[in-house]
C-alpha cells in the first residue's frame, strides 16, 4: 500500500506530500522492537501524517549490527537475483529460461526508475530517459510493448527566467554574461573534444574533472556542479575528467533521447509486468535480503531474508547481488578484505526528487532546464514527451526537479521539516524566475533517494573492476558495477555480464 505523508507549511501553506518513510516496522517483523530507530521531527503545523512508501529503516539496521533473525533453507532455485531495480529486472530478462527468483525489498520493483501520477499528469520520480544509441534498452523496451518517445530539442540554460539554448555551441554569444565567460562556455566544449580524443579513458579517470575547468571563468565550474551532482550525483570536484569530459558530448546532442510521459519508471514497470506474467511467483517485493553465504562444503548459496516479516531462507546454485555495492559489502559474508574495502569506497549521492503539481500550464522551456542560481539543479517539464512545450494551455501540469544534495547533507533526507523546507525553497526560486507560478501551484510531492548515484569519482574504474569480481557462487550486477554513470543502459550491460557468469556456474 502506499500511504504518504502530508504536511502544510506553517511559512507557505503548501501542501508537501512525502513520499518514502524513515522508520517504522520490519514489514511486521516481530523483532523489529529489537532494531535501532531512527529518530527525526516533525515539521510545525503538520496536521495530519500517513506512513509509507519507500522504508529505510531494515538497511539502516542491518547497517548498525541487528542480527536479522534466519532459519532453515525452505526452498531452492538455480539462480537468486537480489534487487528488483533495473539491473535485477534485466538479469531476469537475460535468465528467464532457468529457474530464477528475484528478491525485492520493496512492495513495488523498478528502484529508483518508478513513475508516479497526480490527475492524470504522470512524472517522473527518479531516471528521466535514455538514448537511440542504448541499442539494447532500445530492443528490450520494444520487446515489452513499450517503445522509447523521442525527446525534442536540447536543454536550456535558465539566467533571470529567460531560456538559453545551444550555450555550448554557437548560443554561447547569447548567453547574459561577459564576453569571456561566453567565450570560454563554447571554448572549453572545443577544447574538451580535442582532450577526449587524446586520453584513455584510463588516463582521464584518474584526473579530476575540476582540474581540467580550472582555467575558464567560474561560470563554468558552477555550471558542471549541477550538471554532474544531477546526472552522476557529484560535483567537478569529485568527478573523474573521464565522465567530465565525456558529458560535453551529451549535451551535443548526438544521439536522440527518448522517454515516457512519467520517465523511466513506465519502462521498468514494463519489463516488471512482462517479466511477471512469464514467471508467476518468481518476483517476489516485500522480501528484505540480509545476508548471503556459499553454503560450507556445498555447491549453493543461503540467502535469508525476512519474507513477510517473517525468516525466510533461499538455497540457490548461483546468486546476482543487483544491489549498490554499499549495501552488497554489509550483505555478502564471503569477501576478501580488499573486495569488501573496495565496496564500502563506493560513495552515493543523497537526491530528493520534487515534483511541483500546477493548477495550470507551467513554464516549458526545454526538455531539461539547468540553473545556476537556485538550490535545485533543473527542472523536466513532465509532460515535455507529449506535447514538447506547445500543449493546451488550460491543462493541468508538473514539474520534476532535481535537487541533489552534497554527501554532508544526507542526514536532511531523514528530517520531514527539512524537506518541507526544500519545497519551500524550490517554489520560491521557480516563482523568482517565472513569475506568478506559486499561485498556480497545488502540491508538491517529494520522493526520497538516499542512496541514488554512485559518484564516479577519479579512479572509478578500477574500483568497480575489484569491487565487482565474482565471489564463489556469487556474482554482481547494477549499474554501479561498471564505474559509469548510474543508468538503465548501465545497469542492463552489467546484468548481461552478470547473467552470463551465473549460467556458467551451473554447467
Amino acid at each position: 500500500m502506499d500511504s504518504r505523508k502530508t504536511y502544510f507549511s506553517r511559512r507557505t501553506a503548501l501542501k508537501t506530500i512525502i513520499v518514502g518513510a524513515v522508520a517504522g516496522p520490519a514489514f511486521g517483523c516481530k523483532h523489529q522492537e529489537r532494531a535501532p530507530r531512527v529518530e527525526k521531527s516533525a515539521p510545525s503545523g503538520c496536521p495530519h501524517a500517513q506512513v509509507g512508501g519507500e522504508d529505510f529503516t531494515q538497511g539502516h539496521s542491518k547497517r548498525d549490527g541487528f542480527a536479522f533473525p534466519k532459519t532453515e533453507a525452505q526452498e531452492s532455485c538455480e539462480i537468486a537475483i537480489i534487487g528488483g531495480g533495473p539491473s535485477g529486472l534485466c538479469a531476469a530478462h537475460f535468465l528467464q529460461d532457468r529457474e530464477i527468483v528475484l528478491l525485492e525489498k520493496e512492495t513495488h520493483l523498478g528502484g529508483n526508475c518508478t513513475s508516479d501520477s497526480w490527475h492524470d499528469v504522470a512524472f517522473s520520480t527518479g531516471a528521466a530517459f535514455y538514448s537511440e544509441g542504448d541499442h539494447e534498452l532500445v530492443d528490450l523496451m520494444r520487446e515489452v510493448g513499450a517503445p522509447g518517445m523521442p525527446i525534442e530539442g536540447g536543454d536550456s540554460l535558465i539566467v533571470r527566467g529567460e531560456p538559453f539554448f545551444d550555450f555550448f555551441g554557437d548560443g554561447a554569444a547569447r548567453l547574459p554574461f561577459p564576453e569571456r565567460v561566453r567565450d570560454d562556455f563554447k571554448r572549453s566544449a572545443d577544447a574538451m573534444a580535442v582532450f577526449h580524443e587524446r586520453h584513455t579513458a584510463r588516463d582521464l579517470d584518474g584526473r579530476l574533472f575540476s582540474d581540467l575547468l580550472s582555467s575558464y571563468a567560474p561560470e563554468l565550474m558552477q555550471f558542471w556542479d549541477r550538471f554532474g551532482s544531477s546526472n552522476w550525483g557529484a560535483e567537478a570536484r569529485h568527478t573523474s575528467a573521464r565522465l567530465g569530459v565525456q558529458a560535453y558530448g551529451w549535451l551535443r546532442g548526438d544521439e536522440k533521447r527518448l522517454s515516457y510521459p512519467g520517465g523511466l519508471g513506465v519502462g521498468a514497470r514494463a519489463l516488471a509486468s512482462a517479466l511477471t506474467g512469464k514467471l508467476p511467483g518468481r518476483l517476489r517485493s516485500g522480501t528484505f535480503v540480509h545476508h548471503v553465504e556459499n553454503e560450507p562444503g556445498k555447491r549453493g548459496v543461503l540467502v535469508h531474508s525476512l519474507r513477510d516479516g517473517e525468516p525466510h531462507t533461499l538455497r540457490a546454485n548461483a546468486v546476482i547481488m543487483a544491489l549498490p555495492k554499499f549495501f552488497a559489502s554489509r550483505i555478502v559474508q564471503d569477501l576478501g578484505d580488499e573486495q569488501r574495502a573496495a565496496m564500502k569506497e563506493y560513495r552515493y549521492a543523497p537526491y530528493p526528487v520534487f515534483n511541483v503539481c500546477l493548477t495550470g500550464r507551467g513554464p516549458e522551456p526545454a526538455y531539461d532546464n539547468w540553473f545556476l542560481d537556485a538550490p535545485f539543479a533543473d527542472f523536466i517539464p513532465a509532460d515535455w514527451v507529449l506535447y514538447a512545450g506547445r500543449g493546451p494551455a488550460d491543462r493541468k501540469t508538473a514539474l520534476t526537479v532535481y535537487h541533489p544534495l552534497p554527501e554532508t547533507r544526507r542526514a536532511e533526507l531523514l528530517d520531514d521539516a527539512q524537506l518541507v523546507q526544500m519545497a519551500d525553497e524550490v517554489v520560491a526560486h521557480l516563482d523568482r524566475h517565472f513569475p506568478g507560478i506559486k499561485q498556480r501551484v497545488e502540491q508538491v510531492q517529494v520522493f526520497r533517494r538516499g542512496h541514488a548515484l554512485a559518484l564516479p569519482t577519479p579512479g572509478q574504474l578500477a574500483r568497480a573492476e575489484l569491487a565487482s569480481r565474482s565471489e564463489g557462487r556469487i556474482v554482481f550486477a547494477h549499474s554501479d558495477s561498471r564505474g559509469d554513470v548510474s543508468s538503465f543502459p548501465g545497469a542492463l550491460r552489467a546484468a548481461k555480464v552478470a547473467a552470463n557468469a551465473a549460467r556458467a556456474l551451473l554447467t
